[in-house]
């Protein structure tokens, strides 16, 4: 919950200013600074978003604007409290407070609202800080209450905050009346959002040992009836120990796998990762959690939240406990940067600093809770023997239907299994078993290649297909933890296209795993390795181009916006003069949210340029017809950039009469390349088609806003009759016609 509630107080007070006003008021100084803490909002937790954070909200009390600064300190507020630097939430919530007990009138209704949500937040810093005092945790819980008996809302949500600041206590008895009163209260505006309340019943149940109700308490986060922005990342994790313990290993192994990927790269889940380390150690995966630890090197560093530090530590100390017992104690492993570690030595620091953590929490309690949990932690004795993560079985099938098989060498069988395997032709829904028999042959040549007398580079190579017929049957965790791990055994004996496979497959299951920044770390590899390759030109180019979506998706404009000019390079030498018009228009588009207005339209004007000489020098099918419906294209983009000169509508009241007449300006200038892009596509017939009708829509709009009513109308009710005549197998067209006819309505002129 951002400050999106201030944003729509300051918008009304500019609304009420217009009203009261004879001439249209200027917008106000801080629109920018608006605008910014609205950009902000957007970014992910961290701490470059705090830093920004900070600057903005000094800048908006540099202002002088109370509701300006009531949005920017909602945004550190938030910045702090989710971004693992809780211990700096306290002083702008008290500025908070202060403010709003001075004046409420700067406060509206939404952000009263957050205010009072904003004491979860605050509750929760302060029980995960040793050194804020027991007192002044009780003490925010006690204004909490307080706060919300006043202002009318149920206490459900103190009961919650309650229970789990006596949880942390070790506290049952108070626990047990806080879970009750809390169960009993009403949901209102403040509880928490269904996905939290599931997770808080899981865990009471966990708490009193009942593992089958606790999962049964989860099932609607784990099944995806409900989730939120924490969940269900967290349950995810808590469900694993459970899982395993009460024998439902494979949803334990998927649960793993899904979860990790989820929070691998978010900054604000340290703890939910330390869970997924104590998951591996636990189920004889210990590979998998020194892999975890060398690719969150960042989580080492305690950036403020001491109790989700705490969870890291136990987690890392017991993967390293479990090395030394193994025989593993002199091993090199990754640690905090530095120093190099063995395990043996990386186990004592991770002890020492669990336990000295933990002990800060008791003297702050006056109780031994957290110390005897974590030790208790640490000191877990394996579930399972092995729990197999990277290959579904690690068991042979049996053997192929082949006379002689039982003779073969573990070389020979793993040979036949992947021969076998790569016969099949696995159909995207598995439905006719072809899929599960190639899956259980690749996992076979996987196990006779490691035998002794096997073969590393065909062991390689069926993990490499297993990897990729996850990715090709949508099963896209899994995918990654076999590609992810067969990588680095891909060496200069396996041919280019095999590496530069994995690499794509693996790209492409990080993408429907919500990692697009990793995606484009794999497109880009992979492109590399295309280069050299017979016809290898177009593949890198496309894979390039692949890469610098990921990017844009990864919200890393700039980075994308390279990306895309090296992939104009490659299509520009190719001779594919489509596809690097559709490059650069994904550049202009780049650039906008990187460098501005300015040079989005210099880029936006170069692919302009690239498609009317081309689509002029093209003399033959399909290149001519691609080239002019890339040119209708191009001239919607342009429309569409044309608005974005505009800072509102344009219509008359709104901003300066100079503002107004540039937003008429700039919505002018679009409906000229609407115009444009429409003549554009008519003119390919039916390769245009797709195009040509929403972008007459988006004509007939232009011109209602335009205040051309009449035409508009006109230009509806024929857009209208065309899309009927046309079959429309999805409804998409009925829905395009609906909004023709309203806006047909509209724009007729009324009788006199």
């Amino acid at each position: 919950m951002g400050p999106q509630g201030a944003t729509r107080n300051l918008h009304a007070r500019a609304r009420q200013e217009r009203r009261r006003s004879p001439e249209p008021p200027e917008l106000p100084e801080h629109h920018e600074l608006l605008g910014d803490i609205l950009r902000l909002d957007a970014e992910p937790y961290g701490r470059a978003r705090t830093a920004r954070a900070e600057e903005l909200a000094d800048a908006a009390a540099a202002t002088g604007d109370r509701p300006l600064l009531v949005a920017a300190l909602t945004l550190l507020v938030h910045s702090y409290s989710f971004g693992g630097e809780c211990a700096r939430t306290f002083v702008p919530f008290r500025r908070l407070l202060r403010l709003y007990d001075e004046n409420p009138a700067d406060f509206g209704e939404d952000d009263v609202r957050r205010l009072h949500w904003m004491f979860k937040w605050v509750v929760t810093d302060a029980r995960q800080q040793p050194d804020v005092p027991l007192a002044e945790a009780e003490g925010w819980l006690t204004r909490m209450r307080r706060r919300y008996r006043a202002a009318g809302y149920s206490e459900r949500a103190v009961h919650g905050a309650e229970f789990r600041l006596a949880r942390h206590l070790g506290d049952r008895a108070r626990a047990t009346r806080a879970y009750a009163a809390w169960t009993a209260a009403v949901r209102d505006d403040m509880a928490d959002c269904l996905a939290c309340e599931y997770a808080t019943e899981g865990l009471r149940q966990l708490d009193l040992g009942d593992d089958l109700a606790a999962l049964d308490g989860w099932g609607p986060v784990l099944g995806g009836t409900h989730s939120c922005h924490r969940e269900p990342h967290e349950t995810l994790a808590r469900s694993l120990l459970p899982l395993v313990r009460t024998g439902r290993t494979d949803r334990a192994r998927d649960h793993h796998l899904r979860g990790y990927r989820m929070v691998r790269s978010d900054e604000a889940f340290g703890p939910v990762v330390g869970l997924h380390v104590e998951f591996c150690a636990l189920t004889g995966n210990e590979p998998s959690g020194l892999r975890i630890l060398g690719e969150q090197g960042r989580r080492w560093a305690d950036t403020g939240d001491p109790l989700d530090h705490l969870e890291w530590l136990v987690g890392a100390a017991l993967l390293m406990r479990r090395a030394v017992e193994t025989g593993h104690a002199e091993r090199q492993v990754p640690g905090p940067p530095g120093r190099a570690w063995t395990a043996a030595a990386l186990l004592d620091h991770t002890r020492d600093a669990a336990l000295g953590l933990a002990a800060r929490f008791d003297r702050r309690n006056g109780t031994t809770t957290v110390s005897e949990g974590a030790r208790a932690r640490m000191a877990a004795q394996p579930l399972v023997d092995g729990l197999p993560l990277h290959i579904r079985t690690a068991r042979p099938a049996p053997a192929p239907h082949h006379d002689s098989a039982s003779t073969l060498s573990p070389l020979d069988r793993a040979r036949l299994c992947l021969t076998l395997a790569e016969s099949l032709t696995p159909s995207d829904d598995w439905a006719d078993g072809t899929g599960p028999r190639a899956e259980r042959l690749l996992t076979d040549a996987a196990h006779f290649a490691g035998l002794p007398g096997g073969s590393p580079h065909i062991g390689a190579l069926a993990r490499l297909r297993l990897g990729g017929l996850h990715c090709e049957a949508g099963r896209h965790e899994e995918a990654v933890e076999v590609l992810e791990s067969v990588l680095p055994d891909l060496g200069d004996d396996h041919e280019p296209a095999d590496r530069a496979q994995a690499h794509t497959w693996l790209a492409r299951s990080h993408l429907r795993t919500h990692q697009p920044a990793l995606a484009a770390v794999q497109f880009m590899r992979a492109a590399e390795l295309t280069r050299a390759s017979p016809g290898g030109r177009h593949e890198e180019a496309s894979l390039t181009q692949q890469a610098a979506r990921a990017l844009s998706r990864a919200g890393q404009p700039a980075e994308a916006g390279r990306a895309y000019a090296r992939a104009e390079e490659l299509w520009r030498a190719l001779g594919e003069h489509g596809a690097l018009v559709r490059a650069q228009r994904a550049r202009a588009w780049e650039t906008l949210a990187a460098h501005g207005l300015a040079a989005a339209d210099t880029v936006m004007a170069e692919a302009l340029d690239t498609n009317l000489r081309r689509a002029e020098e093209a003399e033959q099918d399909p290149e001519r017809t691609e080239l002019h419906v890339e040119l209708g294209r191009t001239h919607a983009q342009l429309a569409r950039l044309a608005m974005e000169h505009a800072d509102g509508p344009p219509l008359a009241g709104w901003g300066t009469p100079e503002q107004c007449a540039a937003n008429v300006r700039a919505f002018a200038t679009a409906l000229g390349h609407t115009e444009r892009a429409i003549e554009a596509l008519r003119a390919c017939g039916g390769p245009g088609l797709a195009d040509l009708h929403p972008t007459e829509l988006l004509a007939v709009r232009l011109e209602f806003v335009l205040d051309r009513r009449e035409e508009a109308a006109t230009r509806a009710r024929a857009l209208a009759a065309a899309v009927r005549a046309r079959p429309d197998p999805d409804g998409t067209l009925a829905s395009l016609a609906e909004e023709c006819d309203l806006l047909a309505g509209a724009g007729r002129t009324p009788p006199e």
